[in-house]
């Protein structure tokens, strides 16, 4: 037990205290994604799945007393969350079933060394990479449900990230007293603070810089959609974390935060684009001012991105580090092509990005149902404006995961409180919807409408 288990175990308290807000203690759990909650051996429990386990409780406790009371459900099903709960279903009959099915196949676990499927053996990893799908999916089911899915809970897991690992630069640079090894207790990481040449990198308080990077980008994806939003004090503190967090992905030195960053605003300049010419999106004098300050300096900044793009991915492509990830994603796809695209199950295989990732481990069906979760969701409440910065931040964490990020269950948790979060959006709108068509609706749907993530006057939603 270590000083990080108990401050797990308090976070855990809260929630099962407040069980409303549980997803604050769901966000704090994430805030430590190098860390563990709990250490047996080898295997270590990260916080973040750690404070899922009184999710599933929470969630347990919630269906139990409708059984008891014989309650029915006033709405149906959130949108978005049967993909999901079919995936966490399909995840377990694959890994169990693939096998049998595939009885000596060669897989490959983590840095390309290769293993072999036994027939009626599950390992480790197989079974802990169940337990964290499962209890991902009762994060997002419980969420869906309430327990204070607000904007801003993303906000916090990826802000607090940010945060101490500023406090981390500032205790190896400048010499302020930092717990070193305090969030590095698991024994499931290798620790990585250099690169091949004897090159020093930061990576906070993650495991590794390439972690560090994508957390950037979420933040600072997050941040950016969430500073007009907001006033006063808060506006200082969301501008405080985004300056933070473009300052270390700056100094993470990793190609991911590069090329993402890069794709991150082509998306973003793509999307307004399209709301301003086809969804007749209403003009604003801060927006045309920035679009046309943009279209002045575009001629002299796109050449310099792009030959420093050009610089940083042709220097990736001649490392062995990219030949060795370019590897793990072909043996990944010729797995899928082996297994007529059902999969080897979930901690059986691990390429180099998410896309391998998924279709090698839970097949066509798997990936289906997930893309089909993500699509509902992001659709189901594009227009509702307080929560286009989850929307953002979800997207960001997605493309990092399709060029350099494998992990459908990863230690931070944050796609999944993104995911979280929009289904509880989905879940209101739902509501809204349903007051709409009743006679009397009318009012109920405005005092709804009126109210949004955060307690606030609600931005109104694009048309």
């Amino acid at each position: 037990m270590t000083t990080l288990t108990l401050i797990a175990v308090a976070v855990v308290a809260y929630g099962l205290w407040k069980p409303h807000r549980y997803a604050t203690a769901l966000a704090l759990g994430g805030a430590t994604p190098a860390g563990a909650a709990l250490v047996a051996g080898s295997t270590a429990v990260p916080t973040f799945y750690f404070v899922a386990l009184g999710a599933l409780l929470v969630l347990f406790v919630q269906l139990v007393h409708r059984s008891r009371t014989r309650r029915r459900l006033e709405h149906p099903v959130t949108p978005g969350t049967t993909p999901l709960l079919l995936l966490a279903v399909w995840a377990v009959v694959v890994t169990v079933a693939a096998p049998l099915l595939f009885d000596g196949m060669t897989v490959y676990a983590a840095g390309g060394v290769p293993n072999q499927l036994r027939a009626g053996s599950l390992t480790s990893s197989n079974q802990a990479q169940i337990v964290y799908a499962v209890l991902s999916v009762a994060v997002v089911v419980l969420l869906a449900r309430g327990a204070g899915a607000r904007t801003q809970v993303v906000g916090l897991a990826a802000g607090l990230t940010m945060v101490l690992s500023l406090w981390a630069y500032a205790g190896k640079n400048l010499g302020v007293p930092f717990p070193t090894g305090f969030f590095d207790n698991s024994p499931a990481f290798a620790y990585i603070d250099g690169a091949p040449g004897g090159v020093v990198r930061f990576r906070g308080i993650f495991s590794e810089p390439a972690g560090l990077a994508v957390a950037c980008l979420v933040t600072i994806a997050y941040m950016t959609a969430r500073l007009p939003q907001v006033r006063g004090l808060r506006r200082v503190g969301v501008g405080v974390v985004l300056a933070i967090a473009v300052f270390l992905g700056s100094i993470s030195t990793s190609t991911t935060f590069i090329v993402s960053i890069a794709l991150l605003v082509a998306m973003a300049v793509g999307v307004w684009l399209v709301e301003v010419v086809i969804a007749r999106r209403e003009l604003t004098l801060s927006g045309v001012s920035g679009a046309a300050a943009a279209l002045a300096v575009l001629p002299f900044v796109v050449p310099l991105v792009l030959a420093f793009l050009t610089g940083e991915v042709s220097a990736k492509v001649g490392t062995s580090s990219y030949r060795d990830r370019s590897s793990a994603d072909g043996d990944s796809y010729r797995i899928v092509l082996d297994t007529f695209g059902f999969g080897v199950g979930l901690g059986s295989n691990r390429p180099s990005s998410f896309l391998a990732a998924m279709l090698s481990t839970v097949g066509l069906i798997g990936t289906v149902l997930f893309v089909a979760a993500v699509v509902v969701l992001v659709r189901r409440t594009w227009t509702l404006r307080g929560y286009r910065p989850v929307v953002w931040a979800l997207a960001a964490a997605l493309l990092t995961k399709l060029i350099s990020g494998p992990d459908l269950n990863d230690t931070s948790g944050l796609m999944w409180l993104c995911l979280g979060v929009l289904a509880h959006a989905a879940a209101v709108r739902q509501r809204e919807e349903a007051v709409e068509q009743t006679p009397r609706g009318q009012h109920g749907a405005a005092a709804l409408a009126s109210r949004d993530p955060d307690g606030e006057d609600a931005p109104t939603p694009s048309r």
